[in-house]
């Protein structure tokens, strides 16, 4: 199944209307080998005519149903990736090298659930980062 047929259906999953902009941003997503900031989608999406405004309200819609997640990682640059457990809370850590800035999901990685760490306290979201060099920074 190609990127564009399995965004439809990602899409449709999650109950959200598969306008052509919403399948090429799910479509970018899927085809990225780590997250992406909302400049990198729009300027893939640009030549189409698609800005950040639209790139920002599809990205938080996406947030709202649980088919993509939001990585911080200190720099003040949200980025986003498809989100395969369904919450907000993310399933698995990532990875940032302090030379480059690349991040990288380690979805390989399962993180324990965490739901009430003290009575009446409510978890929404989960976050574990692991910072170090990636192999590209680290060769000599």
């Amino acid at each position: 199944m190609n990127s564009l047929n399995y965004a439809v259906k990602i899409l449709k999953k999650a109950g959200l209307r598969c306008t052509p902009g919403r399948i090429e941003i799910v479509s970018i997503l899927l085809d990225s080998e780590h997250p992406l900031s909302q400049e990198e989608i729009t300027a893939e999406l640009s030549r189409n005519g698609l800005d950040r405004v639209t790139v920002y309200r599809a990205l938080e819609a996406f947030l709202k149903v649980g088919i993509v997640h939001r990585v911080e990682t200190g720099d003040r640059l949200w980025r986003y990736a498809l989100c395969a457990c369904g919450s907000r809370k993310h399933c698995h850590p990532h990875f940032v090298c302090r030379e480059c800035g690349r991040v990288e999901c380690l979805t390989g990685v399962k993180l324990p659930t965490f739901t009430e760490p003290k009575p009446g306290y409510k978890v929404e979201e989960q976050e574990t980062y692991l910072k170090g060099i990636c192999p590209e920074c680290a060769e000599p």
